[in-house]
């Protein structure tokens, strides 16, 4: 396969500092480290600036040798396509035109006839970059103490009105004077308990996650609602083991895949094995894991952030 003399210049730059077109001039290629901006909470990946020397003309084989190698033709016939490349260049240049030097940048005459190069910043030709990318990481929140924690916590259900304990110390605090009504209370109470946990046992079925005496709701089999999916703008191939009316603990969201798939391996190593990624919107998701009830959630959440293993929320 023949290939050209402005790709034989890109490919050399991904490994050569210098490249020189003899007639023409020299690509330098000069690396830029990485980059942390403060302010704007965000890193650059290495790159490279791409100048160009008019000065530097001195006739050597480096960009003939490589197209004489790799299209395997004579390298007297790369010098010769290497001439009429350079020639091509100038007679354009020379009508006022400009040269485009694909994946590399534009060469131009400014208003006194000098060579002025604009790099192409579509390629970073910085070899310490590869599979690196810019990137703007989540803002980390301050870690509270365990006091703090809990207070945080029964604040959310109060709010989103869940069960609250029954106080045996206060009602044990009663006179005695309204027995015959604490027995009465006591049935009512009794009788609730019982339908509770009949629709909570009649809900599991429904789920398919009903138990048995040696299973843990982590231990059923997962299942998948279309609609939910649908209106959620997931896809069976992004979520990991979800279950419909679940609640998850978020460990966080982030915009690229790639790095929340390492968020859920780093999560794994660390004994959450449920955990898992899923898509929402233009964003990935990392949870810790799902489960059938808040109250499950919630103590889950509490025992993560007081072990110190992480930090998260509950999303239903």
């Amino acid at each position: 396969m023949m290939i050209s003399v402005v790709e034989a210049i890109s490919d050399l730059l991904f490994v050569r500092d210098t490249v020189v077109v003899p007639g023409l001039g020299a690509f330098v290629k000069k690396p830029v480290p990485a980059k942390v901006n403060p302010v704007a909470n965000y890193f650059a990946m290495p790159s490279c600036v791409v100048e160009f020397d008019a000065n530097l003309r001195e006739d050597n084989d480096l960009v003939a040798g490589y197209m004489a190698e790799n299209s395997d033709i004579p390298i007297a016939e790369a010098k010769k396509q290497l001439v009429m490349f350079v020639s091509e260049c100038f007679n354009a240049l020379k009508k006022g035109k400009k040269v485009e030097l694909d994946h590399i940048g534009t060469l131009s005459y400014d208003w006194d006839n000098n060579l002025v190069f604009i790099q192409d910043k579509s390629v970073n030709y910085n070899a310490d970059a590869f599979g690196l990318t810019d990137f703007t990481p989540e803002p980390v929140i301050q870690s509270k103490s365990k006091e703090e924690i809990r207070a945080d916590i029964e604040q959310q259900q109060k709010e989103k009105n869940t069960p609250v304990t029954v106080d045996e110390e206060a009602i044990h605090q009663d006179d005695g004077q309204n027995r015959s009504k604490k027995k009465g209370w006591w049935f009512a109470v009794a009788a609730a308990a019982v339908l509770l946990l009949g629709l909570f046992y009649f809900n599991l079925n429904r789920l398919g996650l009903g138990l048995n005496d040696d299973a843990t709701l982590s231990q059923q089999p997962n299942t998948i609602n279309e609609d939910f999916l649908s209106k959620n703008d997931l896809s069976l191939d992004s979520v990991g083991p979800v279950v419909t009316d679940s609640f998850r603990i978020i460990a966080g969201c982030y915009d690229q895949e790639e790095f929340a798939q390492r968020i859920v391996v780093s999560l794994q190593t660390k004994g959450f094995g449920q955990a898992y990624k899923e898509k929402r919107g233009e964003r990935w998701y990392v949870a810790y894991g799902w489960y059938p009830t808040e109250e499950e959630a919630v103590t889950v959440l509490r025992e993560i952030r007081e072990s110190g293993k992480g930090k998260g929320w509950i999303l239903k």
